[in-house]
């Protein structure tokens, strides 16, 4: 028999859990950029039965808030909660994630900067639990060897601090342990924009590797960001800084930081 949560005139603390669960599964789509027909492809939930959930009118099933949570990367006692109650296990901590040329490490200066908490980038970090620079890891044991030292690098900061920011590629979310780790422990923001932009300010730092047959290089991580998209897209939210002065990317995360009560 399958656990439902009903919604029921007759049982006003029926109807309020079933309203408080769909309420926060609205906010928590929307704060990811999500549409319902995006939601429901990842999920694998009806997108009239996401529109009946989120209004308060659906039957809620465990298995239905189940998938939901592996997409939000919550628990399921968080949905039914509402968000009321805050994760504890995620405390100060808040992990901009994105391809490089997104924007993750002066955001991530700034914020540090104005908040006065530590910033760090992971690939420091994994230099730090492992003694050698990424490209020497990834030479002597690939890109196996190199999430593991990751994995690492990432529980080492959960360890030693409760309040920090922390910049970390988009290839997390190719291991799913990795992955999870963080999006348990951390608050997460994905950095995205433009291939073409990704790619131009990687340029402009200094690096024409990616100018290499330019065209070839925005087609090969345009179709990267589209594949990576749904896992992305768990993010607890997202900016899009494709188009925009860096101020106005420092605004927008400070706002989200304060809204949300990160730092």
């Amino acid at each position: 028999m399958r656990a439902t949560v009903q919604p029921d005139k007759a049982n006003p603390e029926l109807a309020e859990l079933s309203l408080r669960i769909g309420g926060y599964v609205r906010t928590l789509r929307q704060a990811r950029g999500m549409s319902r027909r995006m939601l429901s492809k990842i999920s694998g939930v009806s997108e009239r039965y996401l529109a009946q959930l989120e209004t308060g009118n659906g039957n809620v099933t465990v298995g239905i808030l189940h998938r939901l949570s592996l997409v939000f990367g919550c628990a399921v006692e968080d949905l039914v909660a509402g968000g009321a109650k805050p994760n504890l296990k995620k405390g100060n901590r808040l992990a901009l994630m994105g391809v490089r040329g997104g924007g993750k490490t002066t955001l991530g200066t700034a914020i540090s900067v104005k908040h006065d908490v530590p910033f760090i980038e992971i690939s420091k970090q994994v230099r730090a639990v492992s003694g050698m620079d990424v490209g020497e890891v990834i030479s002597l044991y690939g890109q196996e060897g190199f999430r593991r030292y990751e994995e690492e690098a990432i529980a080492s900061i959960i360890e030693n601090y409760d309040k920090v920011v922390i910049a970390i590629g988009g290839g997390i979310v190719e291991t799913r342990e990795n992955y999870n780790l963080l999006l348990h422990h951390f608050h997460t923001v994905w950095i995205k924009a433009s291939a073409a932009e990704h790619i131009g300010r990687v340029r402009a730092q200094g690096d024409e590797r990616p100018m290499a047959g330019f065209a070839a290089a925005e087609e090969h991580l345009a179709n990267m960001l589209s594949q990576r998209k749904a896992e992305f897209n768990r993010a607890d939210l997202v900016i899009d800084t494709g188009g925009v002065p860096i101020d106005y990317s420092v605004a927008k995360l400070t706002e989200l930081i304060s809204s949300n009560a990160i730092l």
